[in-house]
């Protein structure tokens, strides 16, 4: 038994749309992702170039305020250091002053016959 054999048309039915714009969508979401991407990797370029600008900015700050900061610190030390002289310089001269007074204790219970 042979099956009856259907007339052949030249017509679109579902299955041909839904391909067709399957294939369309696809080609459009392809074109689509390719062009977000060069703007996203365009845009990440640019934040790139600007962090860098800013951090060199930034380290270049530090660098003044640590060169500011060693300045002080070395004037400082050298205020410490002619503080410490003053100070041996003072109490060499209060012992001096002390001895002095002793002495002159001395002398004035001589004299008194003590």
């Amino acid at each position: 038994m042979q099956m009856p054999e259907r007339a052949k048309r030249m017509g679109a039915n579902i299955n041909t749309l839904v391909g067709i714009l399957s294939i369309a969508s696809s080609v459009g979401m392809g074109v689509w992702v390719t062009a977000n991407k060069s703007r996203d990797i365009e845009d990440l370029q640019g934040w790139r170039k600007d962090f860098i600008v800013q951090t060199e900015a930034n380290s270049a700050r530090v660098d003044q305020r640590l060169q500011a900061i060693e300045t002080r610190q070395s004037t400082a030390e050298g205020d410490i250091k002619t503080l410490g002289f003053r100070m041996s310089a003072s109490e060499q001269s209060v012992g001096s002053v002390l001895a002095s007074i002793k002495d002159l204790t001395s002398s004035v219970n001589e004299l008194n016959g003590m």
